[in-house]
């Protein structure tokens, strides 16, 4: 995580697109919250991941689908090995 003072914005926007690409940014101010930013294809994956996570019946869903595939997989593993 990078960390940059909220009044060094406009300076080293450049610098932090840039860095953007590898973590995110948070800009730091001295009241109030802080702000962080992120690249636009990781904020949307993070919308999808809560929007698939929003109610418990399509937690429970994918959850299950996930256990299932992972024994899948052990099970090929052992086969193969």
């Amino acid at each position: 995580m990078y960390s940059f003072n909220a009044t060094e914005l406009s300076a080293r926007l450049p610098e932090m697109l840039e860095l953007a690409d590898i973590d995110e940014i948070v800009l730091t101010r001295e009241e109030g919250e802080n702000l962080v930013i992120v690249k636009e294809s990781v904020w949307r994956g993070i919308q999808e991941i809560a929007h698939l996570f929003a109610t418990d019946v399509n937690a429970s869903r994918l959850l299950t689908s996930l256990q299932q595939l992972r024994s899948e997989f052990l099970s090929q593993a052992e086969v193969e090995g």
